[in-house]
């Protein structure tokens, strides 16, 4: 667990919109199960100015992985601005002939 902190905060405040009817069960279940993946740390020197616009940590589901966009400036620095999720890919069965 990357950020066990933000996990712990953002499940307490599930659970009490649960508690106050305003989540499902259902809904409840699908917090519970979310993971919280922190972005690599950015590199900037130490004459430039910190990014403003870099990613902290993105809620992934079961399954999912994520795949970093990464931005260089002209001062040298490298942070991560973006992100993509990447979705389990789901297995299908091939259904026998019919004849």
């Amino acid at each position: 667990m990357a950020n066990r902190r933000l996990r712990k905060e953002l499940l307490e405040t599930v659970r009490g919109l649960h508690a106050v009817g305003a989540i499902d069960f259902k809904k409840l279940q699908e917090f519970e199960t979310f993971r919280v993946v922190q972005a690599p740390a950015p590199f900037v020197p130490p004459s430039a100015p910190l990014p403003p616009n870099c990613v902290v940590s993105v809620l992934l589901q079961p399954g999912e992985s994520v795949e970093w966009t990464w931005t260089h400036d002209a001062n040298g620095s490298r942070y991560v601005a973006g992100y993509t999720i990447i979705r389990p890919r789901r297995t299908t069965r091939s259904r026998p002939a019919t004849q």
